[in-house]
């Protein structure tokens, strides 16, 4: 079936005549628009540089047209008298799709000679202009063109200074934080975790849900973020989505041996101005699998729809839809057969794993005047978990249900956000969103052959969240904020008031100091609160008091462009976590810090603490003339402390991470236009913490016993791999074909994630995560 698969590919790469063509052309087309508050900007000088100059201008809708541009990389400036010129360098014109830009332009505070400082906007800066420390843009193509990263941001964010995975799915370990830390966003609203074989209390999975066919540039923060931000202790997500083309229809279809995906985008009538996006992709894992390639010990399958619907009105403002859904499942049955079991025990047990989840909004935005803002948002989000273990004990016996998990919850969210810009010195942000969750939640695990209850209830609470900031520029060398969030948790009436800040100052040309510093809490996984426990004949359910997990960020930052396209960033920081849930009453080593999924089911309190520091350095070279080069360093340390008054490490404190990526493109000669492009990525990242086996204890009871005086005390082998990406693109009159090859572990090595004691060899034995993967694909834009 391989085979197969690659002729087909080939065969597609060929589906045009070969004799020579005309050099294909295309369009380069979009909005300018104030970054603040959004409105389009008119008159606006778009120039196309190069060897053949066009230039146009903004009409008073901020729309601009470039018409016949050769396909290939071309780079277009922006220019608009009181902002900041904008460079786009290197983007990719293709014959398949027109090129469809949103141009940010930031104002520029003073005229005169200041403005050879601060002239053109910073490629390291994120989106949102009050995110002043520990942020970065997450660009498309970065999504689309980093080694291995399957066009899924988690993946790709583990390329960025202070970000390690965690093991062969996509969760982010943060600055040492617990995953479950990361606040998902789409479109300004929170999110229910957008990946698959998602667990419940987790923020990451197997794969992103997302297809990078929707996503537009999008932010990724690690540290005291702004107070538009709560409900998260380690970092932020804030996707943003493209809207489809409102002049043309357009069509993308790739197959690979992931699995297959399909979008298409247009417009619903010429000279309306709305549009949609629509993606659906179905994932076909158990290829592999049969094809030999170890990705999992069960069959596994999954699929998504993913869409983005654009419905301006003249009076009213801009209405658009959004959302995705995403269902994943593996299933392994347990085989009766006792003799199956003597060649391999695992046999004798089955397992399922279900997990669906989904989200809908609507937006709104509209101009209550020149200079004010107001976006409403409405969504549902829902989440579906469903877990099942079970086993035979003796040949031709009862199935044996040891454990059986049903997680379900669902969230209705409003939000309003109005913003105000007063003049280019001073922007206000005022919001509240309000979150009514109902939920529904049974976990049981046997206790002798019988299910007992740990979690089972339903009901409904709500989360409410508010904010106010400022943002000021007094001068073009320094830019501050300053913020409070607050929330309110009604399920025992627990509410929490965080200040926020942030400053920026210009220590001279290209380079700037930043600083900042935030209060930051989260609530508990919901079952938490509702852990059942037995005390005697009685259960009761102690924790329904718990507050929320704080923590307080300081962050000071040193960043300087050495060239126009050469950026070097280095940060330090300090986060101190407080309010902990550790175990009540008898004093032992557990904190949810190092909870990465499920639901604690012991009694908790707030007594814990915990404290994660460390220095990251970033130098990147942005993409330019065909090559980039991406490389980050970490040194960091996480301690906690339970209620046993120890401190300890975290079960996350691998100490130091290291990634180095780079990419070249080629322009090919030959009778059609192509290019072939080759992306590296390396990772070198300090081992596992595991608690280590005590041998001789194991020995003797021929099974695992743990040596708990030393609770991650000891680390496995550091993680080490390379990734390799190549794609050959060809570029036919009215199309785009891309053949794309990738091997992830090019090198094969066995990095261990966990450790037990194997009796049957009388020694330690290793888990490891998956070994070499190739991924084989091709891709048409028409």
């Amino acid at each position: 079936m391989f085979r197969y698969l690659f002729l087909f590919c080939l065969l597609m790469a060929f589906i045009s005549p070969l004799s020579a063509q005309p050099t294909p052309v295309q369009t380069i087309k979009g909005t300018v628009i104030d970054r603040s508050i959004k409105t389009p900007l008119a008159s606006a000088t778009i120039e196309l540089q190069g060897k053949e100059p066009k230039a146009t201008m903004t009409n008073e809708s901020g729309n601009f047209r470039l018409e016949k541009i050769p396909v290939g990389r071309q780079s277009i400036s922006i220019s608009l008298i009181g902002y900041k010129t904008v460079t786009l360098s290197n983007l990719s014109v293709e014959s398949g799709k027109e090129l469809v830009l949103i141009v940010e332009m930031e104002d520029q505070v003073t005229v005169g000679k200041e403005i050879v400082m601060q002239s053109k906007t910073n490629k390291s800066m994120p989106l949102n202009e009050l995110a002043m420390v520990s942020a970065r843009m997450l660009s498309v193509e970065e999504t689309r063109r980093f080694a291995a990263g399957l066009n899924d941001p988690s993946r790709i964010a583990t390329a960025f200074a202070g970000v390690a995975g965690n093991g062969d799915g996509n969760s982010l370990i943060i600055r040492g934080n617990a995953p479950n830390g990361l606040l998902w966003r789409m479109e300004g609203v929170d999110i229910p975790n957008p990946n698959h074989f998602s667990r419940v209390g987790t923020s990451g999975g197997g794969i992103s849900i997302l297809s990078a066919q929707l996503l537009a540039n999008s932010d990724f923060i690690i540290g005291a973020f702004p107070a538009e931000y709560g409900n998260a202790l380690s970092g932020v997500f804030d996707i943003k989505l493209r809207e489809g083309n409102k002049d043309k229809r357009e069509h993308t279809f790739s197959i690979s041996t992931i699995g297959i995906d399909a979008a298409t985008e247009g417009y619903f009538k010429k000279g309306y101005g709305g549009s949609y996006l629509v993606n659906y992709r179905y994932g076909f894992l158990s290829l592999m699998q049969k094809l030999g390639l170890n990705i999992g010990d069960a069959p596994t399958s999954f699929q998504d729809l993913s869409f983005n619907i654009h419905l301006p009105t003249k009076k009213f403002g801009n209405f658009s839809v959004f959302g995705f859904g995403g269902l994943s499942q593996q299933k392994s049955d347990a085989v009766s057969d006792s003799i199956v079991w003597t060649n391999d025990p695992s046999k004798r047990s089955g397992w399922l794993d279900l997990s669906n989840t989904g989200a809908v909004g609507i937006t709104h935005n509209i101009m209550l005047s020149k200079k004010t803002l107001l976006r409403t948002i409405y969504s549902i989000n829902t989440y579906n978990y469903r877990e099942e273990d079970n086993r035979f004990d003796r040949f031709n016996g009862p199935l044996i249900i040891s454990r059986k998990n049903q997680f379900q919850e669902h969230d209705a969210v409003l939000s309003t956000v109005a913003t105000h810009k007063f003049s280019k010195h001073h922007l206000v942000r005022l919001g509240i969103y309000t979150t009514g969750k109902v939920f529904n939640l049974l976990q049981r695990e046997a206790v002798s052959n019988v299910l007992r209850d740990k979690v089972n209830t339903d009901g409904n609470t709500r989360l409410t969240n508010f904010f106010a900031e400022w943002k000021c520029d007094p001068a073009s060398m320094l830019s501050f904020q300053v913020g409070l969030h607050g929330q309110y948790f009604s399920l025992n009436h627990s509410s929490v008031y965080e200040p926020r800040m942030g400053v920026r100052y210009m220590t001279g040309k290209n380079q700037y100091l930043s600083l900042g510093f935030g209060l930051h809490s989260e609530i508990q996984p919901l079952g938490n609160y509702f852990a059942r426990i037995r005390v005697g004949n009685d259960t009761i359910q102690p924790n329904k008091d718990l507050g929320f997990t704080k923590s307080s960020h300081y962050v000071l930052g040193y960043s300087v462009q050495l060239s126009p396209n050469w950026n070097l960033k280095t940060e330090i920081y300090y986060q101190w976590l407080y309010n902990i849930p550790v175990t009540a009453g008898s004093p032992t080593s557990f904190s949810v810090l190092n909870l990465d999924e499920n639901y604690a089911i012991v009694p908790l309190n707030n007594s814990g603490k915990g404290k994660n520091y460390g220095m990251e350095i970033t130098l990147q070279r942005w993409w330019n003339d065909r090559f980039y080069l991406l490389s980050t360093f970490s040194l960091y340390q996480s301690t906690y402390l339970p209620s046993d008054n120890v401190w300890r490490n975290t079960q996350y404190n691998s100490n130091s991470a290291w990634t180095f990526l780079m990419g070249k493109e080629w322009a090919l000669r030959g009778k059609r236009a192509s290019s072939l492009g080759v992306d590296i990525k390396m990772v070198h990242n300090g081992g596992v913490r595991v608690t280590p086996i005590n041998l001789a204890r194991s020995i003797v009871q021929r099974s695992t016993v743990l040596d708990n005086s030393r609770i991650y005390g000891e680390k496995l082998s550091p993680f080490f791999r390379i990734d390799l990406q190549a794609e050959w693109k060809l570029q036919f009159i009215k199309k785009t074909g891309s053949f794309i090859l990738g091997v992830q572990n090019l090198t094969n090595r066995k990095n261990p994630v966990s450790q037990t004691y194997n009796p049957a060899l009388g020694q330690i034995q290793y888990a490891y995560l998956l070994r070499l993967i190739p991924v084989l694909g091709y891709k048409v834009d028409l």
